[in-house]
């Protein structure tokens, strides 16, 4: 957790800008939210054109979507959206019209990472430090 899927037409990312958007979602993601760039994961999905629609008509908008854990300030969540929206605007080099980000929140009793619940914002140290004492050994090698 999270996990991201940024979905475009087929062909608008090169694998370089791909790759900069996973960096600096990862970055924002982790700088906002105190998180382990362990748990960022980012999901690309390329659709045909005629698979994309908005307003009734054939869209090339780029869309983020974004699984986080609930918990987070308004303020904070606001600072992420326009974060990604400037990222995905300056690598895709499409308007901020064509962007659409959003954030779906699932309660931290609802997930689980290396077989571990995650815990409720805020408490991220405490989870931490019990983190590499609790985790299967099949999950640390993982790590």
């Amino acid at each position: 957790m999270p996990f991201y899927k940024c979905i475009t037409l087929a062909g608008t990312f090169a694998q370089a800008q791909k790759e900069e958007i996973v960096g600096e979602i990862t970055r924002i993601h982790c700088e906002a939210t105190g998180g382990l760039p362990r748990f960022v994961q980012i999901q690309f999905e390329e659709v045909k054109a005629d698979d994309i629609f908005q307003n009734g008509k054939p869209s090339h908008a780029v869309r983020l979507h974004a699984r986080i854990r609930a918990g987070r300030d308004a303020a904070t969540k606001l600072r992420m959206l326009r974060a990604y929206t400037d990222l995905i605007g300056r690598v895709a080099r499409v308007s901020v019209e064509d962007i659409m980000v959003a954030f779906v929140e699932t309660s931290y009793e609802n997930i689980m990472e290396a077989a571990i619940r995650l815990p409720p914002p805020g408490e991220e140290k405490f989870w931490l430090a019990q983190f590499h004492n609790t985790v299967p050994a099949e999950a640390k090698l993982r790590l």
